[in-house]
């Protein structure tokens, strides 16, 4: 009898497939949020890399109510993928940045659905207080998975003020470890890195990596730098004076390596970050409708190379915080 090959990396399919038995679909939502570095209370301009829209995936209109939006993307998604099971995804923006009787009225709305399965919330490091998790769990209470997607892009605090993140490296141990403590199943962390921030060596990307396996974060998407029309990005981009992997083939061994520091429980959501139809500056391999040849190239590499996750996991920070992944 022959045996299933051993998977290069423990995938979003596989949990999914593993947490909920078959198919869940994305559906993303638009709260009309905005964010601390764009109205003036911690910087102005928001993070260099993100469109006006907050990196939105547009597929929703913000003028219809979560619940009107939830419904259509239900149906757009089940004609498409014969699917059951969805996520309700707050994208754009920092989706936790608002008075918590506000955030509940939005969410109430998604949760109420009954074929959504899991509440993601897109979010900052320095915008998940106590009563915000207190929110959370009151979700989880009801037999719903929340996803918090908190964006940390790097570890390097030189970085993260280059992009005008306004928040530090450690602003995400500090949520992470408040996470974590509720000791809540239900409650999942999935942080979100960005390969080739500028002025990023490659061993500073590889340092972000042993740094974010020390911490208690049960999910991963790993983006590769794109460069968005009407950025701050375009114009540094278009003088000169910033790099991106304009080859995918420089890209993948470095998101390689990436995962093979992720320990093995981590769920690797995502490898590589894609636009819509005309959005995308460079790299070119980006643009909308490439990424299955990406892909193809990818896991090329993985069983040539006989890449796997967890294999080069450092043992040498010591542990910020822990988490039972069982």
């Amino acid at each position: 009898m022959n045996k299933m090959p051993k998977p290069h990396y423990y995938s979003l399919k596989d949990y999914l497939k593993q947490r909920f038995g078959g198919r869940v679909q994305r559906v993303t939502l638009e709260g009309g949020f905005t964010c601390p570095n764009i109205d003036g209370t911690k910087s102005a301009g928001g993070c260099t890399f993100c469109t006006d829209d907050g990196s939105s995936s547009g597929a929703q209109n913000a003028g219809l109510t979560i619940k009107q939006q939830l419904e259509e993307g239900i149906r757009k998604q089940s004609q498409r993928f014969n699917c059951e099971q969805f996520i309700a995804y707050f994208q754009s923006f920092t989706n936790t940045y608002a008075d918590v009787d506000y955030l509940r009225g939005l969410y109430d709305q998604a949760i109420d659905h009954p074929q959504v399965k899991v509440l993601a919330i897109g979010t900052r490091p320095d915008c998940v207080p106590e009563e915000v998790i207190d929110l959370f769990e009151e979700y989880t209470a009801r037999g719903f998975e929340v996803w918090v997607d908190i964006g940390v892009q790097t570890s390097h605090n030189i970085t993260l003020e280059k992009v005008n993140r306004a928040h530090t490296w450690e602003d995400f141990v500090d949520a992470a470890r408040r996470l974590a403590a509720r000791n809540n199943s239900l409650l999942r962390i999935c942080t979100h890195v960005i390969i080739g921030l500028p002025g990023e060596t490659t061993e500073m990307v590889y340092q972000t990596a042993d740094k974010l396996a020390q911490c208690p974060i049960d999910d991963i998407k790993i983006h590769q730098l794109c460069v968005f029309k009407g950025t701050a990005m375009e114009i540094d981009y278009l003088n000169g004076e910033l790099e991106v992997y304009e080859n995918e083939d420089d890209y993948i061994p470095i998101v390689s390596e990436f995962i093979r520091r992720m320990p093995a429980g981590i769920t690797i959501q995502r490898v590589m970050g894609e636009g819509k139809i005309g959005e995308i500056v460079a790299p070119a391999w980006a643009d909308h409708g490439m990424k299955n040849l990406f892909l193809n190239k990818f896991y090329k590499y993985l069983e040539d190379n006989q890449v796997y996750q967890g294999t080069h996991v450092s043992s040498s920070l010591a542990m910020e915080v822990t988490r039972d992944r069982a």
